[in-house]
C-alpha cells in the first residue's frame, strides 16, 4: 500500500477540517458561499438533496437556509448533513488515519484500518450532531428570519460590487453577529456606487427568500 498517498489524504482531510471554520472566522466567506446567516447548518435528507437548514451558535457560520429541510430530515429519518459536523469528521478521520498509517502496509490491513477510521469519524459526527447541533437548533429562538430583515441596518463584511455578491453582518436578538449574502439594491443601482467596501453601513431594503439573498442600499429610504 502506498503510504505516501495515504499520508497526503489524511493531511488534506485534517487541513480542510480546520480551514473551513477558520475561513469563516476571518472573513465570513463560508456563510456567504452557502447563502446563510449566523451559523451554518446545511441539513438535508439524502432523498431530497435540495433542502437546507440551520443550527444555533457554532463557530458563527451561516444560519437558516430553509426550515423545511429540518422538518423533512426529522420526519423521514434521512441522514442529517451539517458542515461543522463534516469538519469534525474530516479531522477525526485524518487524525486516526495518521495514527495507524504505519500499519497499512498491506491491502487487507489498509482496508480494515480505513474502515475503522471511517467508523470512528462517523461516530464523532453523530455525537456532535445529536448532543450539540440538534439541541442548539431546537433551543435557538433568537435567530433572525429573512422576513425580519427589511429595514434593518447592517455592516458590510465582504465587499459588494455591482456584479458580485458580498456579505453583510448584523446582530441577532441576543446581540450575536450573524451574516447574510447581499447584493446592491437593483432599484437603486444607478444611484449607488459600483462597490460597497468592507466596513460600510447599509440598510436592507428587501430580501429574496428563495435565493437567500439580501438587497442593500447605502440610503435609508428608497425612492
Amino acid at each position: 500500500m502506498n503510504l505516501a498517498v495515504l499520508n497526503y489524504i489524511f493531511n488534506l482531510c485534517i487541513l480542510i477540517g480546520f480551514v473551513i471554520p477558520l475561513l469563516n472566522l476571518i472573513t465570513g466567506w463560508f456563510g456567504s458561499f452557502f447563502g446563510a446567516s449566523g451559523d451554518v447548518d446545511i441539513d438535508f435528507d439524502i432523498s431530497d438533496v435540495g433542502d437546507i437548514s440551520d443550527i444555533g451558535d457554532i463557530g458563527d457560520i451561516g444560519a437558516d437556509v430553509g426550515d423545511a429541510a429540518a422538518a423533512s430530515g426529522s420526519k423521514s429519518g434521512g441522514f442529517p448533513f451539517n458542515v461543522m459536523c463534516l469538519c469534525l469528521f474530516l479531522i477525526v478521520f485524518g487524525a486516526f488515519g495518521q495514527a495507524v498509517r504505519r500499519h497499512m502496509e498491506t491491502l487487507p490491513a489498509a482496508v480494515l484500518l480505513l474502515c475503522a477510521c471511517i467508523a470512528i469519524a462517523l461516530l464523532s459526527y453523530w455525537a456532535l450532531y445529536k448532543f450539540i447541533v440538534k439541541r442548539l437548533k431546537e433551543s435557538d429562538s433568537s435567530a433572525l428570519s429573512f422576513q425580519e430583515l427589511p429595514g434593518k441596518s447592517a455592516e458590510v463584511t465582504l465587499t459588494i460590487s455591482a456584479d458580485t455578491v458580498g456579505t453583510i453582518s448584523l446582530p441577532d436578538n441576543t446581540g450575536a453577529a450573524i451574516s447574510f449574502r447581499a447584493k446592491i439594491d437593483k432599484h437603486l443601482k444607478d444611484q449607488m456606487p459600483d462597490t460597497i467596501p468592507t466596513g460600510e453601513n447599509v440598510i436592507i431594503t428587501e430580501v429574496d427568500v428563495e435565493n437567500k439573498l439580501c438587497y442593500v442600499s447605502t440610503y435609508f429610504n428608497r425612492n
